[in-house]
């Protein structure tokens, strides 16, 4: 039950820093959005998640707010936050792959997220990786499900660093050789659209297999 609203995930992000309240919030604010809320198992969701990023200042060094200080602490925190989300998609139930989505060429980064989450979220698309089935057109489908305006014949896709989908078309690629690539622990997919937007976003997450029926088919018994 992990979905982009962190579903049963409980985070917990240390740091010995002495800082206001006022600014941790903001940094928890936008690590987040770049990491749990770019992570998706199963596109299902619960009510008890919590990420907390707490300071306890031990270390006696006070942030300055006006120098590079507060930077470098975001990209800290927001690293360890990453690296969590891709740990937690690697360990879905039943997975045995994780799934890297970079989504470019939207209007804006909320778009680019939002067709990301659904490719991520795709039972189909899931399925093929787990069967490492270059399929590119449950990718394009996915995309074209997310709400969001684009031409088809403006998009790009590669797998595993493959382009397989050329404008919208197929793309000339050995499938016996990208399928040797998607049998990897991580896979990779890449949707481009192009033109001028200048949105982005990345989305983690894993395979859909016969492990995860079997792990919740017999949840409480």
């Amino acid at each position: 039950m992990i979905q982009p609203r962190m579903a049963t995930t409980l985070g917990f992000v240390l740091t010995d820093a002495r800082v206001s309240p006022a600014i941790l919030r903001g940094i928890l604010a936008r690590a987040n959005e770049r990491s749990y809320n770019r992570l998706s198992v199963d596109g299902d969701t619960s009510t008890n998640d919590t990420v907390v990023l707490l300071a306890n200042g031990a270390s006696g060094v006070t942030l300055d707010p006006k120098r590079d200080e507060r930077d470098a602490l975001e990209a800290g925190v927001t690293a360890v936050m990453e690296s969590l989300a891709r740990q937690i998609a690697r360990d879905g139930e039943g997975a045995t792959r994780l799934i890297t989505i970079h989504v470019a060429g939207a209007a804006d980064d909320r778009l680019a997220a939002q067709i990301a989450r659904s490719i991520a979220n795709s039972p189909l698309v899931k399925t093929a990786m787990a069967g490492a089935d270059p399929n590119w057109g449950r990718i394009i489908c996915a995309a074209g499900n997310a709400g969001v305006a684009f031409d088809p014949a403006k998009a790009d896709i590669e797998l595993q660093g493959t382009v397989v989908c050329r404008g919208g078309l197929a793309a000339p690629f050995s499938e016996s050789e990208l399928k040797k690539k998607l049998e990897a622990p991580e896979c990779e997919i890449k949707f481009t659209i192009r033109g001028k937007g200048k949105g982005a976003a990345h989305f983690w997450s894993c395979d859909l297999t016969e492990g995860y029926i079997r792990i919740n088919a017999s949840y409480r018994t």
